[in-house]
């Protein structure tokens, strides 16, 4: 066990320090090795360039390019003080900046922006639990699809399709519109609704300093948005929520292009009952009926018909 005492705090490195650090890019990693500043164990690490997360999208630059990382001390040593979990280490963190070569080889040196140093700290921090953020997060998109769904099942239900067919053109086209209104505004109100308790899943590459500065500037604009977010989502569910009003109303208080026919059963002398829909006849004494079972329309005399009324379906 070595002597110095675990400290989770920042510490200054000099060019001397860094001189025995040695590091090359491997596809989407930095990995790095070299003595630690404060214990001068040997330390591993390996610095992801590649994030997946909720918010903090951005274009990466190309090529080689200046990286201002934030190291911790992973030596593997018990220190005294140190937490039971790993990894195990004296605790101190550093800021550096590598320098990729296009060989793929790195240099580091001390990082002399205080900006930077803090950007790169933050990144290093985000990066511990974007897995477990992403699924829960994913659950709670899950159920966002659900509510998204159930409202276009509620509004199916409520507006009546037959009722709907009976209307006049420029009925139907009133009705279609409200009916869109209330998918678009629903479904817009639902995405930023989860967008603003959730965010949007973005994978970010960040290579250099300029695209570390890009993602923590749009990390600093997160609340502002998410306040903008949540307050379209609660305009839009309030106006989705008065056009499915309207949709289900409008169809009753427009005019159909005919009044609908009514449905009725028959029965005849010879005991036959016929149920369907009554037609109009210009034939005195007699009775049509299209019926509902075969599609026949079938007319009787008035005197084999012992009782006629109305249903509501046959």
């Amino acid at each position: 066990m070595s002597g110095m005492i675990h400290s989770a705090q920042w510490i200054p490195v000099s060019a001397t320090q860094l001189a025995a650090w040695h590091g090359r890019r491997v596809g989407s990693t930095l990995r790095l090795d070299g003595p630690c500043p404060a214990c001068h164990h040997t330390v591993e690490a390996v610095i992801q360039l590649t994030g997946s997360a909720f918010e903090g999208g951005g274009v990466p630059t190309a090529g080689p390019s200046a990286r201002t990382v934030a190291l911790t001390c992973a030596c593997g040593r018990e220190h005294p003080g140190q937490p039971g979990e790993p990894p195990r280490g004296c605790g101190r963190t550093w800021t550096v900046a590598s320098v990729t070569d296009a060989a793929g080889d790195v240099v580091l040196r001390p990082a002399d922006d205080p900006y930077l140093a803090e950007a790169a700290e933050a990144w290093r921090t985000a990066r511990t639990d974007d897995l477990t953020r992403l699924r829960a997060g994913a659950e709670k998109w899950t159920a966002g699809i659900a509510s998204l769904l159930g409202l276009l099942g509620v509004l199916g239900v409520g507006s009546e399709a037959d009722r709907i067919a009976g209307l006049t053109d420029e009925g139907q086209t009133a009705v279609v519109l409200l009916i869109t209104v209330v998918v678009v505004l629903g479904g817009f109100a639902v995405v930023q609704g989860y967008r603003a308790a959730y965010g949007w899943p973005q994978t970010r590459v960040v290579t250099s300093d300029q695209d570390l500065i890009s993602w923590y500037s749009s990390q600093g604009a997160l609340p502002s948005a998410t306040a903008a977010r949540l307050r379209s989502a609660v305009i839009a569910a309030g106006t989705a929520l008065i056009a499915v009003t309207a949709a289900t109303v409008v169809p009753w208080l427009l005019p159909s292009v005919n009044p609908p026919s009514p449905v009725v059963k028959v029965e005849l002398t010879d005991r036959s009952v016929m149920c369907g829909t009554l037609l109009s006849s210009s034939a005195v004494g007699r009775v049509s009926v299209r019926r509902a079972d075969s599609g026949d329309v079938q007319t009787v005399s008035l005197n084999t018909v012992v009782r006629l009324f109305p249903v509501e379906k046959c």
